[in-house]
């Protein structure tokens, strides 16, 4: 895994600070925005609500900025990783829990990625196997990161930023192109909610904000703090970079959303055949598949690098597990090809479907929890020094956090007294497939809402220190 370690030579350049270098870490991040599963959340949510949730989606992006930023500058202050500095200040009990949410998120964001590429396999051969598509998936998805590793690390690094750009290039002129006419809605209402819209709601936090990126930036950038001496003029190339990408990001869902606005009239996707007849509308162009299959090619590529770089910082602090860079690969392969077969075999087409939408939901679990060690961190005197957060950005990232929060709230209510349709479907009272039993989404949803809470009011363990220490010396004065 030569493309691995040639990522952090690409993070620490020739020790000066160029926005090259921080365009480069953050394209390989943006590349994990980049799945199937966010593209059939915003057409999807599109389909079902209009433009009732476009408001939602903007804040989302946003908090993904603001997070990506708070992770960037941990990583370059202190010159470690988010992982190491919450093993250091949370107990065993905290670093167990933040573990497996950075583990959840990674495996679906792994399971995401074979099954987008499986669709995308179908719908270029136009073929409805899935088995073969999910065959076919597998072997590239393991093939490629040695196809693109050079020996020498450096030009290792330079490659994959190279791909992480021509992915974003395309994901964005490609839908931007084979729109005949790109809907500008400028009257957009204030947010709607509802419990018939929280599950659209979970999927597209799920699809802007992707928890495990903040260990995997935060572990990139942190050899720039030995080659740089002033790190204010990195901090302003770094937030320019990660706005720069995530603004194409978000350009691209606001305009899938709008798209199914407009071709779907508003009309609910019932089954997955549904949902593809829409993406070849929105899709205008006859090249679109071959295109979007290419796009999920080398987002794959990439993805697998950042979430081997993501296993390993997790397992390594998080469990003091090390292991290598070679076994975090297969072992997560490994374990989404057994569910994405599964899966295809048991119910088709229609559960493949499910289980798409049904990953960012399971992401979205992990986001308030995962959160409050980035902004308690980056506030912390201790820590940061001089170089810790103003009150007014710890005050955006606390709105961040509630948001999070309040859309995890919503889901859980609606789950347990609701009367939705998707609830419904949940529970097997329809003829939609179950991919995960209804007890289980209930189990996890609760237990990341009170381990959220949990960890809001448990201190990091250098601000108790502190606090004694001025105790002290109040009391001996």
């Amino acid at each position: 895994m030569e493309a691995v370690r040639g990522i952090e030579s690409l993070a620490g350049g020739d020790g000066r600070h160029h926005v090259s270098h921080t365009l480069g870490t953050t394209l390989l991040i943006s590349v994990g925005y980049i799945d199937l599963g966010k593209w059939v959340a915003a057409v999807d949510s599109g389909a079902r609500f209009g433009y009732d949730l476009v408001i939602l989606v903007l804040l989302f992006n946003l908090s993904a900025v603001l997070n990506q930023y708070l992770s960037t500058c941990i990583g370059m202050v202190t010159g470690k990783n988010l992982a190491l500095i919450s093993r250091q200040e949370y107990s065993q009990f905290i670093c167990v829990g933040l573990g497996l949410q950075a583990e959840i998120s990674l495996f679906t964001s792994e399971l995401t990625m074979i099954l987008g590429i499986a669709v995308g396999y179908n719908l270029v051969f136009d073929q409805d196997d899935f088995m073969t598509a999910i065959i076919f998936a597998c072997l590239v998805i393991n093939v490629l990161p040695y196809l693109f590793s050079p020996r020498d690390k450096r030009m290792a690094g330079t490659l994959n930023a190279c791909i992480s750009g021509f992915t974003i290039l395309c994901f964005v002129l490609g839908l931007l192109i084979s729109q005949p006419e790109i809907p500008l809605h400028v009257n957009v209402m204030f947010p709607k909610l509802s419990g018939e819209s929280a599950y659209s709601l979970m999927a597209l936090m799920g699809t802007n904000i992707v928890s495990h990126n903040l260990y995997v930036h935060s572990s990139i950038v942190q050899v720039q703090r030995s080659h740089v001496h002033s790190l204010g003029a990195l901090f302003h190339d770094h937030l320019f970079s990660i706005l720069f990408t995530f603004t194409g990001v978000f350009l691209v869902n606001y305009v899938l959303l709008s798209s199914a606005v407009a071709e779907s009239s508003h009309n609910v996707i019932l089954t997955f055949h549904d949902a593809v007849e829409l993406m070849n509308e929105i899709f205008s162009s006859s090249i679109a598949p071959l295109v979007f299959l290419a796009v999920l090619l080398f987002s794959s590529h990439i993805i697998t690098l950042t979430s081997v770089i993501a296993s390993h910082v997790v397992t390594e602090h998080f469990f003091g597990t090390n292991m290598s860079l070679f076994a975090h690969h297969v072992l997560l392969k490994l374990l989404a090809t057994i569910p994405a077969i599964y899966c295809a075999r048991l119910e088709g087409s229609e559960g493949v479907y499910q289980l798409i939408i049904l990953c960012p939901v399971i992401q979205a679990f992990t986001l308030p929890s995962s959160v409050i060690p980035v902004f308690r961190i980056a506030s912390s005197m201790s820590i940061m020094g001089n170089c810790k957060i103003s009150l007014y950005v710890e005050t955006l990232a606390f709105i961040a956090f509630c948001l999070m929060l309040f859309v995890n709230i919503i889901f859980v209510a609606e789950i347990l007294f609701g009367e939705s349709a998707w609830t419904n479907n949940l529970k097997g009272n329809t003829e939609t497939p179950v991919v995960i039993p209804h007890s289980v989404l209930i189990l996890m949803s609760c237990a990341s809402i009170a381990f959220a809470l949990f960890l809001a009011i448990t201190p990091l363990n250098s601000s108790s220190r502190e606090t004694e220490t001025q105790d002290l010396c109040v009391h001996s004065q």
